[in-house]
């Protein structure tokens, strides 16, 4: 997107250690000049959360002959029969069975009798684990109207630089509370953690929030590029060499709409 030419008499403002870049926007084209590029700093929103994990198992032998009795068995036989069968002495069947009961695949009966569920999991060959919980970091940035979840925290760095929300109001922070388990279910799929895989079976079952949301800061350069022949300028946001598109859209609408102040920015 491109907006309408700022005044150009005031000259450029370059921050030293962006001076390199904007020599090789320049060196793009003969008719691109970068205006102003300014190092400044965003803030993000940290927060710790456990989650909930189930993931299921195959079963082994043992579970696969008391389960498979459960249903077949008619009508269901008890641990003693069960291991009369078996040629085993009951209490390896008991131990198992006990099992088999803490994770609702058969039901708390003298008979071994297999729960829906236990009948749902024997068709896949598998078993669920008791669910198990982890710590994670989840990160909103309203630059990039994203959440991201990680499981280390971000650098907790003093940037002495100026604060972009002084030039121009950032979306409001994500509620993290307030999300939904699918919600967060989808932010933590494409997060890449591989703690929810629904179709391995894999299902993060729950989360809750375990301490207060920290505000992170974090730099990012603000470039002001004209292109001369075409009479326009661009508005780029950047982390490092990478452009944020969404973000730069969004603050070209900004300053079109007369939200930002091309003299604020321009201040060194």
């Amino acid at each position: 997107m491109e907006v309408s030419l700022i005044p150009t008499s005031s000259p450029k403002v370059i921050d030293e250690s962006l001076k390199n870049i904007a020599q090789q926007i320049e060196a793009q084209s003969p008719t691109l000049s970068v205006l102003l590029a300014r190092q400044l700093r965003y803030n993000l929103q940290q927060t710790l959360v456990e989650v909930t994990v189930t993931q299921p198992r195959e079963f082994n032998v043992l579970e696969e002959f008391i389960i498979r009795a459960g249903i077949e068995f008619d009508p269901p036989p008890t641990i003693e029969e069960l291991a009369s069968v078996l040629g085993l002495d009951p209490i390896f069947i008991q131990s198992t069975v006990t099992t088999l009961q803490a994770l609702q695949t058969l039901e708390v009966k003298p008979t071994i009798t297999v729960t829906s569920e236990g009948r749902l999991f024997y068709e896949k060959g598998t078993v669920p684990q008791p669910p198990y919980s982890t710590q994670l970091y989840a990160i909103a940035d309203p630059l990039e109207n994203k959440l991201v979840f990680q499981s280390e925290p971000l650098n907790d760095v003093m940037l002495k630089l100026p604060d972009l929300g002084k030039y121009v109001t950032i979306n409001t922070f994500i509620d993290i509370s307030s999300l939904r388990l699918e919600e967060i279910q989808e932010s933590i799929k494409t997060s890449g953690l591989g703690l929810h895989v629904p179709e391995s079976g894999k299902i993060l079952s729950s989360y809750n929030i375990v301490a207060p949301t920290k505000i992170v800061s974090r730099n990012i350069s603000l470039f002001v590029i004209c292109d001369v022949l075409e009479d326009k300028l661009s508005i780029q946001l950047r982390k490092g060499k990478q452009i944020l598109e969404t973000a730069s859209n969004w603050l070209e609408v900004q300053y079109a709409e007369g939200k930002v102040s091309w003299d604020e920015l321009h201040q060194s």
